[in-house]
């Protein structure tokens, strides 16, 4: 008893004279800026997330949401990610199925060998998802080539050029554009966890 009572008087004592050194905090909470470049700089480390859509109003599950494992790749400018599309996945239905093309998209840190995953980054966008079916053959070949550097096993079935047959299993170029994003950096002690602005995000680490 009297040795807890000690343990507890010397940390009292210790915590003391660290704050009247300026010591404390210890370590300094992520800023909003701090975070939109984090935001970012995770989005091009980790190029698979999960998309979102809902069920459109003729679905017999009309307003569920669906989600699933989807590729991006930072191939448009900022904010704006590019994403390869398949006309007959599920997916895409909803979304091209309701007024608005809405969707939302999430991307988080690896948590392999963590031992608190909820420790990790992750940030969610909300958006509107557009097809880009008539694209230049320059900007398609830019697009392949970016879109590529990231994913090279997706190119079994290319975006089919304007005038050619389509597979039925053939994508197409699409650009996802947020309107929201909001971050959670990981514990909210050290990290932010809130709405980034999307301007803010756009300009993050361009200078």
């Amino acid at each position: 008893m009297l040795l807890d009572r000690l343990v507890s008087v010397l940390s009292l004592v210790a915590i003391a004279q660290a704050a009247a050194v300026g010591q404390l905090p210890l370590i300094a909470r992520e800023t909003i800026e701090e975070a939109a470049v984090h935001a970012k700089q995770l989005v091009h480390s980790s190029v698979t997330g999960t998309l979102a859509s809902v069920f459109p109003a003729n679905s017999t599950l009309a307003g569920r949401p669906h989600t699933i494992l989807e590729y991006h790749a930072p191939c448009h400018h900022s904010p704006s990610l590019t994403f390869l599309l398949f006309p007959i996945s599920l997916s895409t239905k909803n979304i091209f199925g309701a007024e608005g093309h809405y969707a939302g998209y999430t991307v988080s840190d690896p948590i392999d060998g963590v031992r608190s995953p909820m420790s990790r980054g992750r940030v969610a966008f909300t958006g509107n998802m557009t097809l880009l079916p008539d694209l230049s053959a320059k900007e398609r070949a830019r697009l392949s080539v970016c879109y590529k550097s990231y994913h090279p096993d997706v190119f079994w079935f290319p975006p089919a050029s304007p005038g050619e047959s389509h597979h039925p299993f053939d994508s197409v170029w699409a650009r996802f554009d947020p309107e929201d994003i909001y971050y959670v950096g990981g514990f909210g002690d050290t990290h932010y966890i809130g709405h980034i602005p999307v301007e803010m995000y756009a300009e993050a680490g361009e200078k």
